[in-house]
């Protein structure tokens, strides 16, 4: 049996498959993988940490060495918990990389009302090249620091499966390490290139660009957090050098993903107050010789407005920051010593566990 009305016969089957996929192909078009890890950076990072440890654990069970590595004080026992940290960093960095991009996107899109609309971006673009380069820095990075901490990292014959484990994730998670530091830089660069475009700045308003403080905060948060799970390596009496090293290196970048993404802002606020303070004196100047021929009511009126009005666009901080931003910042430097808090509660309720 056959369809006509075409420029040549088509079987039933050939015609409803091709229908079907002219459905599929209108209704159900999925977007595309990169834009739902952009969307959901924290399911891609919980789905990772969950499937890492799972794996970790029938690893160790098919091997049949579940009890030796929570016997306390074994060495398995801390290659086993140095894996588990390294599972908890591949997942973490992936999903601060993709909700670091996610943010900034939402943070143009909230700076549009205050730009220039002529070509405004929608997203930043990262260069893959970019990320590559950086991301091979990372994996360089993971190595001399797990070699900080173990001489023996290049006897791959002497490794016990754990060690196995936390040495290749080292990798990975350094990997994403650099990809997400290079996307710091760029994406504060980026942020603070818009001051450019801003049309005017009021002073005494500058609510409307709480995106650039925004963006600031959101790197030294992310950042936090990375040392926050990194600091878990202190329940390690080894592993200290390998801490010191990493917050050494990350606390330049906290300040400047806290600092470049207003620095465009803090030029743009820096003049536009410059020329307020030039505007008002010069009108404090130009006042004196009216106020000979006012009484001295109206002449004390004008002049304490100005005056007023001076001392308040003089009180205007040029750094686009607030009470509840260094509040905010001080409360983000308490999680890692939370974390490390945490751990060693964790720790301990399982050696206690384990003893019973």
């Amino acid at each position: 049996m056959t369809l006509y009305g075409y420029s040549r016969p088509v079987s039933w089957f050939t015609e409803i498959t091709r229908q079907i996929k002219k459905g599929i192909d209108n209704n159900m078009k999925f977007p595309p993988i990169k834009q739902k890890l952009q969307d959901n950076p924290a399911i891609l990072g919980i789905g990772i940490i969950v499937i890492l440890l799972f794996g970790l654990l029938l690893h160790e069970y098919l091997l049949g060495d579940l009890t030796v590595i929570f016997e306390p004080g074994s060495s398995r026992h801390h290659d086993f918990r140095i894996a588990v940290i390294h599972c908890l960093l591949a997942g973490y960095l992936p999903a601060a990389y993709f909700y670091l991009v996610h943010r900034t996107r939402n943070n143009i899109d909230e700076l549009k009302k205050v730009l220039e609309p002529l070509n405004v971006p929608t997203s930043i673009k990262i260069g893959k090249s970019g990320l590559i380069f950086w991301g091979l820095l990372g994996v360089m990075g993971a190595v001399f620091t797990t070699y900080s901490t173990a001489p023996s990292f290049w006897v791959p014959p002497t490794w016990n499966p754990e060690v196995w484990w936390h040495r290749g994730l080292s990798l990975f998670a350094g990997f994403w390490f650099g990809c997400f530091i290079f996307a710091v830089w760029h994406s504060s660069a980026f942020i603070s290139r818009l001051a450019d475009r801003i049309k005017k700045v009021d002073l005494l308003d500058l609510s409307p660009l709480s995106p650039f403080v925004n963006q600031g905060l959101l790197t030294t948060l992310l950042m936090i957090g990375f040392v926050s799970i990194f600091s878990l390596f202190l329940l390690e009496p080894g592993q200290w050098p390998a801490v010191v090293i990493m917050v050494v290196f990350t606390l330049p970048i906290v300040l400047l993903g806290l600092f470049l993404p207003v620095r465009g802002l803090h030029q743009l606020i820096r003049k536009a107050k410059q020329a307020e303070i030039v505007w008002a004196r010069e009108r404090i100047r130009q006042s004196r010789p009216l106020l000979h021929g006012v009484t001295p009511e109206e002449s004390s009126g004008r002049m304490g407005d100005l005056e007023a009005y001076l001392r308040l666009i003089e009180d205007v901080p040029e750094w686009p920051f607030h009470s509840s931003t260094v509040v905010r910042i001080v409360l983000y430097l308490l999680i890692p010593i939370a974390s490390w808090f945490g751990g060693l509660l964790i720790e301990g309720m399982l050696e206690l566990i384990w003893s019973i």
